[in-house]
């Protein structure tokens, strides 16, 4: 029997989103590729926030086995490429797939034997077909196919689930955003046509598993049309008519706040509240970024936006970007102010970040103001909690001053706590309320921890000096174009 590998890389001591223990969730890519594999494989998986593939030492702590499947973010890149070193020297054959092997394939292809660019649910039967028959190919293309595709196999989630127990998971009900905001890699990743799965097929595929706790993994479950809000509603109507009993959490716009029969059956059939981009509160900022959903609903109606969403028992998880143009030194307060004034029940953030090949990161790179340009190993600081780039509204002291007077402020003391019960002053006047309102104390406490690595990070670069070089005229590489010619 054939052995494979299934790797999800992580930058050792790394905090984000991964620490909030609330919703720790799995690979749900891992799951896909296990259930997609046709054929006699024993399969084993290593979640690098549980345990570590490589040691200290680059050396390998598995046993050699066939196939090594890696998927990976921009962070986790450089990490995956040492990986895929120890394995390929110990002759196993190593497939990446991801967000950053599908954008920036040219250098993702020299790690590893062979790349998959795009989605798995169509062709991965193919990759496993050419490795049987020693005919891998070095590179592989997915594409985009459409959701009803995945009416045909539902992730693996016990084999990732009986290794290391996670006690949430996530589950696809769209992809793709027709929206391009500056800073965003999901149109350039799973493309701008926004993709809808037959609602019957997500209640079947939530009814046949056992996980209660459910993240929707894409970024606006509720679509972008009046076709696309009917679909979310018609999803949730039947998760209350089947009885399907899921908490769950998902990612959308503050738009949904106008649309109150969506909002009670979101209530009624589990939800938590919602993470939406609020991004900032300057719409100079906000039209820059290409944030065009929120210049629609303009800054001035977040508050009755919010307000709406509380009056159905719901928490608002905000997140903001911090460092873009147009913010400056004062911007941390403004902000801080908006948080408490509008009730946000959650805040999280990421440090504005030029992603490869999003419009941010041509922008920057032609005003050359990218400063960690040493890819690939530089890719690890491309994670929203480093400055990779020069400011231009304020110095790089302003942000760290800024960012201590937020932390001060909205976390550290008594003011998480002090947030929560206004929180539960404003949502808990219902069981599920009061159950919502606890849900987002928890983020907010397994934030701080995120927070704190943040300013240390911000202070190692004040430190280091980096912040200040020029690597324009250095001979640093650059992220190459889709030719293959550095750019």
């Amino acid at each position: 029997m054939r052995k494979m590998m299934l790797i999800n890389p992580h930058p050792p001591g790394r905090h984000g989103e991964e620490s909030i223990t609330v919703i720790v969730q799995m690979p749900l890519n891992l799951a896909y590729i296990a259930a997609l594999t046709p054929g006699d494989w024993e399969f084993d998986v290593i979640d690098e926030n549980m345990e570590l593939a490589i040691d200290d030492n680059g050396e390998l702590t598995f046993e050699p086995v066939d196939m090594v499947c890696i998927t990976s973010v921009t962070y986790q890149v450089s990490r995956a490429y040492k990986i895929a070193e120890a394995c390929r020297k110990k002759g196993m054959a190593v497939v990446m797939g991801g967000i950053h092997a599908s954008v920036v394939p040219e250098e993702a292809s020299k790690y590893v034997d062979a790349i998959f660019i795009g989605e798995a649910e169509t062709l991965w039967p193919q990759v496993i077909k050419d490795f049987e028959n020693g005919e891998l190919k070095k590179k592989y293309n997915g594409g985009l196919p459409g959701l009803s595709e995945m009416k045909h196999v539902f992730p693996n989630r016990e084999l990732l689930k009986k290794k290391y127990d996670y006690k949430f998971s996530s589950i696809v009900t769209t992809k793709g955003c027709p929206n391009y905001c500056d800073f965003c890699s999901v149109p350039t990743f799973q493309g701008k046509k926004y993709r809808e799965r037959p609602f019957e097929d997500v209640l079947d595929e939530m009814e046949a598993t056992d996980y209660k706790g459910l993240m929707f993994a894409e970024d606006n479950f509720y679509g972008h049309s009046k076709n696309s809000a009917n679909r979310a509603k018609a999803l949730f109507r039947g998760m209350i008519e089947r009885g399907v009993k899921k908490d769950w959490l998902g990612f959308t716009a503050l738009n949904i706040s106008k649309d109150a029969e969506v909002l009670d059956l979101m209530a009624k059939s589990g939800n938590f509240g919602f993470l939406c981009g609020i991004e900032s509160t300057n719409e100079a900022v906000l039209e820059k970024m290409n944030k065009t959903t929120n210049l629609r609903i303009g800054a001035d109606n977040y508050y009755d936006s919010v307000q709406k969403i509380h009056d159905h028992g719901l928490v608002v998880w905000g997140s903001i970007v911090l460092g873009a143009d147009g913010d400056d030194k004062d911007s941390f307060k403004r902000m801080t102010d908006f948080v408490l004034q509008n009730n946000i029940d959650v805040l999280t953030f990421g440090i504005n970040c030029p992603f490869p090949k999003t419009a941010l990161y041509d922008r920057l790179d032609s005003e050359k103001r990218i400063f960690r340009k040493n890819y690939p190993e530089d890719w690890k600081y491309y994670d929203t909690a480093h400055v990779v780039h020069r400011l231009v509204d304020m110095t790089l002291e302003n942000f760290i001053d800024g960012m201590q007077y937020m932390y001060d402020n909205l976390y550290a003391g008594d003011n998480l706590r002090l947030r929560f019960r206004k929180s539960l002053n404003t949502i808990g006047s219902t069981t599920h309320g009061k159950r919502n309102a606890m849900f987002g104390f928890r983020v907010g406490s397994d934030w701080i921890q995120v927070f704190e690595q943040v300013l240390e990070n911000l202070r190692k670069l004040y430190d280091s000096g980096d912040y200040y070089q020029d690597w324009y005229k250095s001979s640093a590489v650059t992220v190459p174009s889709d030719k293959g010619v550095a750019v």
